[in-house]
């Protein structure tokens, strides 16, 4: 009797969830490669890829997210003049050489998302949650806090149903808390926000200003990124809204 296959979906959801997946998803590419190209950053300043540039025989990508459940989670360090490290984001690396040595090791194409493939439109496609009106994505169970990784694959797979509903409805919590107003519904001006002012290398006084006022400096190297708008979201839990630094910025 022949044996029978191993259903490659679950064992994909499987291990990412053995090494603290918050989400899984798997889009199609059709689908994703039909979206217009966008701009990505200020300090980049380059348009979206395909994901067939890559890879034109891809089918399907997998998508995962872990959480960020503790302020510790998103510290920024620099590491070089220009070289900046998120340890926050290590856990996606093992869960991303996880994927691809199962897609491999079960005969197909696999590889990293090209990082210039919109992460937050994967995941979309993918059922993991609704583009927010601080353009992150909102997932229902976690919120704002979901950090995306995706890999691409020539393997067929069961799809998602791309996430449709509405989860910020008339809410603009997160719109009038920005304190650089670098928001608008669905719309981030990302040379105002200061996740991206704490990259460059001469922003303007005024909004380093803010960003000293606002974001945790640990070390001359080491600060924690501005997540007001995602602390202020109705989705964001008790319980990460209290495990936040209990250090004030230093005065300046």
């Amino acid at each position: 009797m022949a044996r029978r296959k191993p259903d490659l979906r679950a064992l994909l959801n499987d291990a990412c969830t053995r090494r603290g997946a918050a989400a899984f998803g798997i889009a199609s590419v059709d689908e994703a490669d039909a979206l217009e190209t966008i701009k990505v950053g200020s300090i980049v300043n380059r348009w979206s890829v395909k994901i067939r540039e890559s890879m034109p025989e891809a089918k399907t990508v997998v998508v995962f997210a872990i959480k960020s459940v503790d302020d510790a989670d998103e510290i920024a360090i620099r590491r070089g003049e220009k070289s900046w490290d998120y340890p926050g984001y290590n856990p996606l690396l093992g869960m991303r050489r996880e994927v691809i040595k199962i897609l491999r090791e079960s005969g197909y194409r696999a590889a990293p998302a090209h990082w210039l493939v919109p992460l937050k439109r994967l995941a979309i496609l993918a059922g993991i949650g609704a583009y927010a009106k601080n353009s992150m994505v909102l997932s229902p169970k976690h919120g704002l806090w979901l950090r995306l990784e995706a890999v691409v694959t020539d393997a067929e797979m069961p799809i998602d149903k791309p996430f449709s509903k509405d989860l910020c409805g008339r809410c603009t919590r997160c719109v009038r808390a920005c304190p650089t107003k670098a928001i608008k519904p669905h719309v981030l001006t990302p040379e105002r926000c200061l996740i991206d002012v704490s990259e460059r290398d001469n922003p303007p006084r005024e909004l380093e200003r803010i960003r000293r006022k606002v974001e945790v400096q640990l070390t001359p190297n080491a600060h924690v990124m501005c997540t007001v708008c995602q602390k202020v979201c109705p989705y964001t839990s008790p319980e990460r809204r209290r495990n936040q630094l209990l250090v004030r910025p230093a005065k300046r």
